[in-house]
């Protein structure tokens, strides 16, 4: 990575804001599109949501926790948040859209984002930016960027596990799972 590459936690977080805002405002513009298009920007916004809520909780929590006079509180609640995200992935993955609870589901989760977003540009980073040091930043964005690379690969199901008829699990399991292993320094 040269040092023209290197951004810190919040930036690379802020990142995927960008990234999942982009996609929120698809779904919005195809609102009464095909099932397939709707579906298959829900798959990516699963991906993009799952790794954002699962490289919080291993690259920023933390810094939270030890830097900012309420980071416990703080983090605790981003933890919650994190979680009601998770749970509504898992359901709206399992859905197609000619299930009777996908839509309602994703209007769920896309309002649920939309505050996420707002909530942690507006006030959490701010504070991260403000109460933390800027090497931890900057080294935890350095680590969050390695792990973006490493989990991309694993995120998805395997040509076997297609062609085998197996079902993976889901989108937020093999994220969680590909983030437990431990970075490489």
């Amino acid at each position: 990575m040269s040092t023209t590459d290197r951004r810190d936690v919040i930036d690379a977080l802020s990142g995927d804001h960008r990234a999942v805002e982009d996609l929120l405002e698809q779904l919005d513009a195809v609102s009464a599109g095909p099932a397939r298009l709707r579906k298959s920007l829900v798959d990516k916004l699963t991906l993009e949501l799952a790794w954002h809520c699962e490289a919080e909780q291993r690259y920023l929590l933390p810094l939270e926790r030890r830097g900012m006079t309420d980071g416990d509180d703080v983090a605790d609640g981003q933890v919650t948040e994190n979680i009601a995200v998770e749970e509504l992935l898992k359901d709206l993955e399992a859905k197609q859209p000619s299930d009777a609870r996908f839509e309602p589901l994703l209007a769920q989760l896309m309002a649920l984002a939309w505050g996420l977003i707002e909530r942690e540009q507006q006030v959490t980073f701010v504070e991260v930016s403000r109460e933390v040091d800027h090497g931890e930043l900057m080294a935890a964005g350095e680590r969050l960027t390695a792990a973006r690379v490493r989990v991309a690969a694993r995120a998805r199901p395997t040509a076997a596990e297609v062609l085998s008829g197996a079902v993976p699990p889901s989108i937020v399991e093999r994220i969680h799972d590909a983030l437990s292993v431990p970075d490489e320094d």
